[in-house]
């Protein structure tokens, strides 16, 4: 089997789970299958019965796909949405930094365009970037200050990849098993899965088991905005 032959399958088996775990109500909290390992466990177990398109892999391609299976699970119940194609930027009503557009795109419905990364590190501030272009927002998005970002880093693969595009609401909220990007001390802004919150600390997981945890204080500054949609800018089997 080849390598393309082979991510060809894991992205087909990849995309019957998580039809399968949006169809189970893996998305919505009060589910009871939002937090029950049984069911990966499940997926896992018809992994290995090799019933399926992965016939003939080895232990360790099946091992392999079933942690990105998880991962993919994972994913599903983020609530991010799907941006349709590539983003399409526009102009700016008003030229300045992304700090001082932010009213006047709130007012048009539009995000600001940042061209800096998250996760590549210290930098400047956001805020600070010259404003370019602007981001139409989608119908049915609440209103409020929203910014858009490009991704860097694999640490939340497979929901997220280099290149892509997300869409970020402003503000300080944040709950459990939603996507935020934050600023970590020394390591600049960060894109990552809310886990455990407590008054005074937040743990920040990745979808990539690769990248381990981290806990960030929770005080003024440390939550940019929480991720609500996602467009997709790579290409290729593995996006």
């Amino acid at each position: 089997m080849s390598d393309r032959d082979a991510r060809l399958r894991e992205e087909w088996i990849a995309g019957q789970l998580v039809h399968l775990a949006a169809g189970a109500g893996m998305r919505r909290s009060t589910s009871p299958l939002y937090t029950d390992e049984r069911f990966v466990a499940w997926l896992d177990g018809d992994l290995a019965e090799r019933a399926h398109p992965a016939e003939g892999w080895s232990e360790a391609e099946i091992a392999a796909a079933a942690a990105r299976l998880r991962a993919r699970v994972a994913a599903a119940r983020l609530g991010v949405r799907e941006g349709a194609g590539r983003v399409r930027e526009e102009p700016p009503a008003v030229r300045g930094t992304v700090g001082q557009t932010l009213d006047d795109a709130d007012a048009a419905r539009s995000a600001p365009r940042l061209q800096q990364a998250i996760a590549a590190g210290a930098g400047r501030e956001l805020w600070d970037d010259e404003c370019e272009s602007w981001v139409k927002l989608p119908p049915g998005l609440p209103t409020g200050r929203y910014v858009a970002l490009t991704v860097a880093g694999e640490s939340m693969v497979p929901l997220f990849h280099p290149g892509d595009v997300v869409l970020v609401k402003l503000g300080p909220a944040v709950a459990r098993d939603t996507v935020v990007v934050a600023r970590v001390p020394d390591q600049g802004y960060v894109i990552k899965r809310v886990g455990r919150v407590t008054r005074g600390r937040l743990e920040l997981s990745s979808l990539n088991a690769a990248f381990p945890p981290i806990t960030v204080p929770r005080e003024p500054g440390t939550v940019v905005g929480t991720v609500v949609m996602r467009w997709r800018e790579c290409d290729g089997p593995e996006c």
